[in-house]
């Protein structure tokens, strides 16, 4: 038996991908990713599934993965360049690409695999619904799978348990008015009582039904008037995404993946009956008696068609399709040009960013501070998110930089690494030397202000103040808590880039208190329910850190529990209908 190992290197999303071809007697036996710096929850999800498609076709002449096709297409690319290179011909299989019609009869259809979708899908299937969920994308997770698993455990036995004597200052009421503190009053009270009075329950019902552990989050953020912020050991969303949807499948419930939603049908009564969707080989028909509509956000859309200059970090594949394929319900919609704005960006590329949210708080807790472009501190670094992020809108060139000593940054980089970055790619920041964005430096104080741009003499200033501030226990610019003013250590300073960035979209459509979708003469229509993102209102205008993920929990859970008994109701409908001579009135009995 001859055997042959030959490396590709194929250039991903984020970065280089290299990756080993395993060659048993002219025959791809295995294919091994070395190195990459993809986001993990997506490619650890298609990378399986692209290896098994070319490894069952044996050859590169496969379909890339939808909403992951510019690195699985460019793992195709490199694969078929390598073997051609190594002069290996492989004999690929023939495989059927004939398209097929198939037919689907559900009681409850949900569109949409994040947690939104998830949710509502695992709840309807919990009260005995036979329940299908759809997905574009060829993983799992939406944008969740970006997020971290924080939410807020308010109301949760699971809360009562973690925290104690803390958890009984907590109650639905206190956590609306933390909502609407927070966005000033540009939330719909209506849709942030449904988040509060349903966040426990839905946390409760969660982790039993998925056997899921959550701990306290490692960061309680200061937006939060109590502790409540909860999260997996892990903090990872792809390890909730997995497990959620393992348990749904395990218990009966059916995943379509790669399987694009086109079409909304109406019965004779003009009811909402049934949807038709495109797979790469199938166009599929889903006939069901309740729809939970949970397809994520539009940023990708607006980033796209250039509404917003703010760099965007959420899933390219956020493009909000439902504004074509349910055209024909006539929705009603509110605020569509909301974005939650976040102040911790490293734009990666033009127009994108990555976050470093859980960096920046650790480095501003332990003494760094905020600079503009000429040297000078612009907010209280321990402030809430917003003060931040109104800070860098208020720069003229929309720039801030976190300046922090080695100590400070060894926490920062170590937490970058836990959320999402890879050694390498931070190391590429780096090589740019400040030259371009992203701006990663380190250095003595004057080299790091020239290669970031920063007014050196003024930089060195408002060091020399801030250690004043410190000694003293007292930061009469901004009014700093003294217990995060810390003196920085050593002569290495590090100064790391920060820019607005937006992800969720915080408009959406309307829906009453059952989840249940409006036309735009605000009736309810029969059959139609929503959850997650594309519901705008219940955060306002500026959602608390963990608020996005709660707000999936809670409107999943009203909107399956919702669907579910819609279904049941259509149940009994068509029962008595079909008991009833239908030209008489009278019972056939």
């Amino acid at each position: 038996m001859t055997e042959k190992t030959i490396k590709a290197t194929a250039e991903g999303r984020n970065g280089q991908i290299d990756f080993d071809i395993k060659v048993e007697n002219n025959h791809i036996a295995d294919i091994n990713v070395t190195k990459t710096a993809e986001t993990p929850g997506i490619f650890n999800q298609v990378v399986g599934k692209l290896k098994k498609n070319i490894i069952n076709n044996q050859s590169f002449d496969v379909d890339a993965i939808s909403g992951a096709s510019i690195m699985t297409q460019a793992m195709l690319d490199s694969g078929k360049k390598a073997l051609k290179a190594n002069g290996v011909n492989i004999i690929s299989k023939p495989s059927d690409q004939s398209h097929q019609d198939i037919t689907y009869d559900v009681d409850v259809a949900v569109i949409g695999s994040g947690m939104a979708g998830l949710m509502a899908a695992s709840r309807a299937l919990s009260m005995g619904k036979n329940v299908l969920l759809l997905e574009k994308n060829g993983y799992l997770g939406g944008a969740t799978i970006l997020n971290g698993s924080n939410v807020v455990g308010t109301g949760s036995k699971l809360a009562a348990a973690l925290f104690g004597e803390e958890a009984k200052k907590d109650s639905p009421q206190l956590l609306v008015q933390d909502i609407t503190r927070e966005c000033r009053g540009t939330n719909y009270p209506q849709l942030s009582n449904i988040l509060a009075q349903n966040i426990g329950k839905a946390v409760d019902f969660i982790t039993e039904f998925a056997d899921l552990t959550y701990q306290k989050a490692e960061t309680q953020t200061i937006e939060h008037s109590v502790d409540r912020q909860i999260e997996m050991p892990t903090e990872s969303s792809y390890e909730l995404i997995t497990k959620v949807a393992n348990a749904f499948t395990k218990k009966g419930g059916k995943i379509l993946l790669e399987t694009r939603v086109e079409q909304l049908n109406k019965n004779k009564q003009g009811q909402l009956s049934s949807l038709v969707a495109e797979s790469k080989h199938e166009t599929v028909t889903v006939n069901f008696k309740s729809l939970v509509m949970a397809a994520g956000g539009w940023g990708a859309r607006d980033y796209r068609q250039h509404k917003t200059n703010i760099p965007y970090y959420g899933p390219m594949t956020s493009t909000g399709d439902y504004f074509d394929f349910a055209k024909n319900m006539n929705l009603a919609t509110r605020n569509l040009d909301w974005y939650k704005v976040y102040p911790h960006g490293l734009e990666v590329e033009p127009g994108i960013a990555k976050l470093t949210t859980y960096s920046t708080k650790e480095a501003t807790d332990m003494g760094a501070i905020f600079v503009n472009t000429s040297g000078k501190r612009i907010v209280n670094e321990s402030a809430p998110y917003t003060h931040f992020r109104d800070a860098i809108a208020e720069q003229k060139d929309k720039i801030a930089f976190v300046v922090m000593d080695e100590r400070t940054w060894n926490r920062f980089y170590e937490l970058l690494l836990k959320y999402g970055f890879t050694k390498d790619e931070v190391q590429s920041f780096f090589d740019l030397d400040g030259k371009k964005s992203p701006i990663l430096v380190s250095g003595d104080l004057q080299t790091v202000a020239q290669k970031a741009g920063i007014d050196y003499e003024n930089l060195k200033k408002t060091l020399t103040d801030y250690e004043k501030y410190v000694a003293s226990g007292n930061d009469p610019e901004f009014g700093r808590p003294s217990q995060f003013m810390h003196k920085y250590e050593g002569d290495t300073y590090f100064v790391i880039e920060q820019k607005l960035r937006f992800c969720t979209t915080l408009g959406g459509y309307e829906t009453n208190q059952h989840m249940q979708l409006l036309d735009q003469d605000f009736e309810a229509l029969d059959n139609f329910y929503a959850a997650g993102e594309i519901v705008g209102g219940a955060n306002g205008h500026d959602s608390m850190p963990s608020m996005m993920n709660s707000w999936s929990y809670a409107s999943g859970f009203v909107a399956g529990t919702e669907a579910a008994d819609n279904a049941n109701y259509q149940k009994l409908a068509e029962t008595a209908s079909n008991s009833t001579d239908t030209v008489s009135g009278a019972s056939k009995n």
